[in-house]
């Protein structure tokens, strides 16, 4: 053990200069890359001693010969032993113990090199057997300094073997021809030494060069995990080695939560060491041997080889657990959290790309489920997104077939029962699938872009039906997030419609969400300032539901809040649902801000509406959603509540219920 342990420690000092194992492992398989030179040396040795020995009848040759064939048999079998054995890049014990071997093999073999030309000078002096041993040692010093150029160690001790007792040996001589003779030899050695160093520092650059291309090309530069091109490379290669086997292969896939809004509240700066500390503690909970990467934005993947569920399971709670302490960002604390999905091959998808789809799907659930979940894949979430495409395919051609239509819905004024205003709302009759939900087709619409030309139907359709009511009715247009990110060019849409159709722009209310404002808020100030100046009206639709709704009250120009109708459901029940609406109420009424009620559907919650000073009624108590026909015979006289809808509507809806069936 001592032994081997001094062997080790001596192959520790080889090493030192190579900066890198990889590196240090191509430069030691290097040392066994020419069998065929090292095979060639030893016969050329063997010759060359038994001609000097037969031409000298010096017997010590014999010694000299004996040796040459003791080195260079011994190097021939290592070079063998070599190329018939099996070697890993990343075992440093067994690369070191190779060098080794080679090393004291190229040294013994110059040693002896050197001892025969410094005996020949000696002991056979201006005989045939010196010009012959001479040259040969020449042949040998010049062959050094291109045979291992590249590893300063062993061709610095190569050539320092062979020369120093060749060089004593011609100095001693003390004429003037092996003078000058051991002066050329030192200048070659000092030559080869600068020249093996130099050689070597550029095989180093050159490789840290390379590496670092490979980083550029492999790595994610802001976490230096893997990109999304390397991990899927990596993951499929993973996939390939255990199909067949019982190995399984987990994909975890991670997205942040409200990572945007730490890049809009504190900037990219910010974020971008948010991304750096998410990477760290993603590495804390995972094993060994385990991949991650970054494959764009806030999202991340994770692959575990030969982990089952409950260790897939325990890794991702792990995952949500380190995503639970904030985020310290220049004296800040910042909460992202994440939702995680999982998929686990062969069962849940045995290639890439059913891996990679089934991880995402789950990931999708888990958002859909709210913030910091965690959902494993299932074949139920295949058949949603098999739906999910089939409708995406529908809605394509939904509008040039017909089959969407625009419902309204009144806003009324219940100390008149006058309508005031008219929601124009979406709806899709799938022609096999029936009516379709809006929650279900309008985020579809949403992610496919189709919400833009279908956004101008709706408007321009809506603006066109407002002309046909009474000129004191508003109609109001929902817009999407998706239709904002166009830009300035929303104002031309909306400005082409009104005078397509003829219709007031004071007539057209244009309500947005809270997500609209989060985006981009200072391109939608922008384009709500200019609706604002051009006289039209601009409603917060959902209030209440989203994150600082009151700073919007005084950031962006809203002329209309509509209180969600979860308010108004609970208005009733809860004394602090009251105490909020009641604030409300206030607020707008000092900001000269007009305030609806949605979703109200009781005569109690309506006369707490009205105690509260709200006068603007939207809900199933005056009346559901109509069709244009039958909205414009309702909205022609005052709208009494009635409990569900009023009895014009009801008695007009049972009509064209009945018609329809007849039809």
């Amino acid at each position: 053990m001592r032994v081997f342990a001094g062997r080790a420690g001596f192959a520790d000092r080889l090493n030192r200069s190579v900066p890198d194992q990889t590196l240090y492992f191509e430069l030691v398989r290097a040392l066994y890359s020419t069998p065929k030179s090292i095979f060639s040396a030893t016969i050329a040795a063997l010759t060359v001693i038994a001609i000097a020995g037969a031409l000298s009848g010096d017997a010590f040759y014999g010694a000299f010969f004996l040796g040459f064939l003791i080195v260079g048999g011994a190097r021939c079998v290592a070079v063998v032993r070599y190329h018939h054995s099996r070697h890993d890049p990343d075992d440093i014990v067994s690369t070191k113990h190779w060098e080794l071997g080679a090393l004291l093999g190229a040294w013994a073999f110059a040693g002896l090199v050197g001892l025969t030309g410094a005996y020949t000078l000696t002991f056979h002096s201006g005989t045939d057997v010196e010009i012959l041993i001479s040259c040969c040692v020449m042949g040998y010093i010049a062959g050094i300094s291109s045979r291992n150029a590249s590893r300063p160690l062993i061709t610095i001790g190569q050539i320092s073997l062979t020369c120093v007792p060749f060089t004593l040996a011609l100095i001693l001589r003390a004429d003037i021809v092996h003078v000058a003779l051991a002066i050329f030899i030192g200048i070659l050695y000092v030559s080869t030494v600068v020249i093996c160093r130099t050689v070597f520092d550029n095989i180093v650059a050159r490789h840290e060069a390379f590496r670092r291309i490979e980083t550029l090309a492999q790595r994610d530069t802001l976490t230096d995990l893997w990109n999304r091109a390397a991990f899927l490379h990596l993951l499929e290669q993973q996939l390939a080695t255990a199909s067949g086997s019982k190995i399984e292969i987990a994909l975890i896939a991670i997205d942040l939560d409200r990572f945007k809004d730490i890049n809009d509240t504190l900037g990219h700066p910010a974020g971008d060491a948010v991304l750096k500390e998410v990477a760290e503690r993603i590495r804390s909970v995972v094993r060994p041997g385990d991949e991650i990467s970054r494959i764009g934005g806030d999202e991340f993947l994770v692959m575990l080889r030969g982990a089952d569920r409950s260790e897939v399971d325990m890794i991702a709670r792990r995952v949500l657990t380190k995503f639970s302490n904030p985020f310290t960002i220049n004296m800040t604390n910042s909460v992202c959290g994440a939702s995680v999905g999982y998929a686990i091959a062969p069962t849940d998808g045995s290639t890439l790309d059913e891996l990679l789809r089934n991880a995402d799907l789950a990931l999708y659930e888990a958002k859909k489920r709210g913030r910091g979940q965690i959902v494993h894949y299932t074949a139920a979430l295949s058949h949603l997104y098999e739906n999910r495409v089939a409708l995406e395919h529908d809605l394509q051609f939904a509008l040039r077939n017909g089959e969407l239509e625009i419902e309204y819905q009144p806003v009324v004024d219940p100390r008149s029962g006058r309508a005031i205003c008219c929601e124009a709302l979406l709806r899709w009759n799938h022609p096999h699938l029936g009516r379709i939900a809006p929650s279900v087709f309008i985020p579809i619409a949403e992610a496919t872009g189709l919400i833009v030309p279908i956004g101008v139907w709706v408007l321009t359709s809506a603006c066109a039906e407002a002309t046909r009511w009474s000129a004191d009715i508003k109609v109001a247009v929902n817009l999407s997030p998706v239709q904002f990110r166009r830009g300035r060019e929303l104002v031309d849409i909306v400005m082409t419609a009104l005078a397509t159709t003829g219709l007031a722009a004071s007539r057209l209310d244009l309500e947005v969400t809270e997500t609209v404002l989060i985006e981009d808020s200072a391109t939608t100030l922008t384009i709500l300032e200019e609706f604002r100046s051009k006289d039209i009206g601009v409603s917060l639709d959902d209030f209440g539901t989203g994150f600082a709704s009151l700073a919007y009250l005084n950031d962006f120009p809203f002329s209309k809040i509509k209180i969600d109708r979860k308010f108004s459901q609970n208005i009733d029940q809860s004394p602090r649902t009251s105490a909020i609406i009641k604030g409300v109420a206030q607020t707008t009424r000092d900001l000269r801000i007009e305030l609806v009620a949605e979703g109200v559907e009781t005569e109690l919650q309506l006369e707490r509406m009205r105690n509260f000073g709200i006068n603007a009624i939207q809900g199933f108590l005056f009346s559901k959603p109509l069709p244009a026909l039958l909205l414009r015979r309702v909205i022609g006289e005052p709208i009494l509540p009635v409990l569900g809808q009023p009895k014009r509507a009801r008695t007009a809806l049972e009509s064209e219920s009945q018609r329809r069936a007849v039809s």
